[in-house]
């Protein structure tokens, strides 16, 4: 059985994870020491094990302050380009993507009370990143579309997808708190055609967008007005309705959208509907 004596050796003499762009093979070794510190019992290879994390944990900040930097600079893409090759995921769980946004991001999530939402409302959970670049790709999003986040949480999606497509992105979120916290990340990213507003979803201006993304954010009667809503819009021009989580089944039965995926019904992975005037 692997040892933490072990693992802290050869990670030690271990060059590779040193690498700045080595963010999967840091993440799983400092899983790895974190699983064997417990019940650790002799300090000096305590403090070992510590330092190999710090100083990984420096490594990580300075590949997110150079992505960081990258993305002010207009180079956003271009320096995520080496996780843009997702494939089409499934499931809901997070992945080193996830770490490596989160820390470009730096988005401290604010301290807000956590009853139960209201009724036909859902926990926020942030889409997972792959998801996001999976949807980006598939709906073939470009510069020229306007993208709306109904139910935006901490800003993922909109700050994501305008980085990596130039598109003008917006939310509506119920939470103050993170609003406030999404668009400090983005003015600090100098993105400035992200906008996540608060708001409730059925009463959000939709006239502009020309995709609409959900990550089951509300259910039952507040999903319903919503569609009726995003319906009302595909009916003066083309739209695409990004989803992902149960909400897609509830847009695989609408008349008046259409998708190309194998199973539009499916809830662990990305479903892209098109309005069917926009399918003609």
């Amino acid at each position: 059985m692997e040892s933490l004596a072990s693992t802290v050796t050869f990670l030690e003499a271990e060059e590779g994870w040193r690498r700045p762009s080595a963010f999967l093979w840091r993440a799983e070794a400092a899983d790895r020491l974190d699983l064997l510190l417990l019940g650790a019992h002799d300090e000096a290879l305590h403090a070992r094990a510590i330092g190999l994390l710090d100083a990984m944990e420096a490594i990580d900040g300075e590949g997110f302050a150079a992505i960081r930097a990258a993305i002010r600079a207009g180079e956003g893409r271009m320096a995520l380009d080496a996780w843009l090759d997702v494939g089409i995921p499934t499931g809901q769980h997070y992945d080193v993507l996830d770490h490596v946004l989160a820390g470009v991001l730096a988005i401290e999530e604010p301290d807000v009370a956590r009853p139960a939402p209201p009724p036909d409302m859902v926990f926020y959970q942030p889409t997972p990143a792959r998801h996001i670049i999976d949807g980006v790709n598939r709906a073939r999003i470009a510069a020229d579309d306007v993208v709306m986040d109904l139910g935006a949480g901490l800003g993922h999606v909109p700050i994501l997808v305008n980085v990596l497509t130039g598109a003008r992105t917006s939310g509506v979120e119920r939470e103050p708190g993170y609003v406030a916290r999404a668009m400090e990340a983005a003015r600090g990213l100098g993105l400035r055609d992200v906008n996540i507003a608060v708001g409730d979803a059925r009463d959000a201006d939709l006239s502009d967008a020309s995709v609409f993304y959900l990550f089951t954010p509300f259910v039952g009667t507040v999903l319903r007005d919503v569609v009726a809503k995003i319906e009302r819009e595909a009916r003066r021009r083309p739209v695409r309705v990004v989803s992902l989580g149960p909400c897609t089944r509830t847009f695989a039965r609408m008349g008046w959208l259409g998708s190309d995926d194998a199973d539009p019904s499916a809830t662990d992975r990305i479903v892209v509907f098109r309005s069917l005037h926009a399918l003609a």
